[in-house]
């Protein structure tokens, strides 16, 4: 059964309403408070032209410096490193690009072509602050350290570079487990690097280093037999 409607009795109608009531309570605060509402509402204007212009401004550098980058990976293609280390270090200057950070590793390796290790190596070790965790990006950008440090004989730091890259699952982790191999047989360990030999060929079993490994694990049992027989 339907409920019966409120009544609305004359003094209801007298009553000022809620919009009304609310109208009148903001206008007498506008009145009472005009410089302070005109200097938030201006305030809130240049807040969002600002907004505005900074969102046009990384678009314009987004635009400059994909067109940048685009001819230096084409130079770096074709082996022209020098025109490719003149365009990536323009497309780093786009610092609030997205293409900025690519421009770091592409940098790094254009460095590595042209045997420039102190240069490529700090171009990689920026390249690692731009790159997310866990990222082939990042991932890139440890090896390309380690790759550094490997030319310049610093294979101790090399490994542990070669071991935080080969830690991600991305398509360079068996480059990373080589590179890891090939500093520890510099370095004299001859454990480590048999058991990176032997995980590199997992994944690459027609490569040439079969051959290293056969002779790391006959130098390894050489030096093995005699201990054993003095025992």
């Amino acid at each position: 059964m339907a409920s019966a409607s409120k009544r609305i009795t004359r003094k209801d109608l007298k009553q000022p309403d809620w919009f009304q009531v609310n109208s009148e309570k903001t206008l007498d605060f506008f009145a009472d408070h005009k410089p302070l509402v005109i200097g938030a509402a201006a305030a809130l204007v240049l807040i969002l032209i600002a907004n505005w212009g900074w969102q046009q401004f990384k678009e314009k550098q987004d635009i400059e410096a994909g067109q940048e980058f685009s001819k230096a990976v084409i130079a770096y293609q074709a082996a022209q490193y020098q025109n490719a280390i003149s365009g990536f270090e323009k497309v780093q200057t786009y610092r609030w690009s997205h293409y900025a950070p690519l421009a770091h590793l592409y940098l790094a390796n254009s460095y590595l072509a042209t045997n420039d290790t102190e240069k490529a190596l700090s171009a990689a070790q920026r390249s690692i602050t731009a790159t997310k965790p866990a990222s082939l990006y990042r991932q890139i950008a440890l090896i390309a350290v380690a790759t550094a440090e490997e030319r310049k004989n610093q294979c101790k730091s090399a490994i542990d570079h070669y071991a935080d890259a080969e830690k991600i699952s991305a398509a360079l982790q068996g480059d990373a487990t080589l590179g890891k191999a090939r500093c520890a047989e510099q370095l004299g360990n001859t454990k480590i690097a048999i058991e990176g030999y032997r995980e590199y060929l997992k994944g690459n079993p027609g490569s040439d280093y079969a051959l290293k490994l056969a002779e790391l694990e006959a130098k390894s049992q050489a030096v093995a037999a005699p201990a054993s027989r003095a025992k």
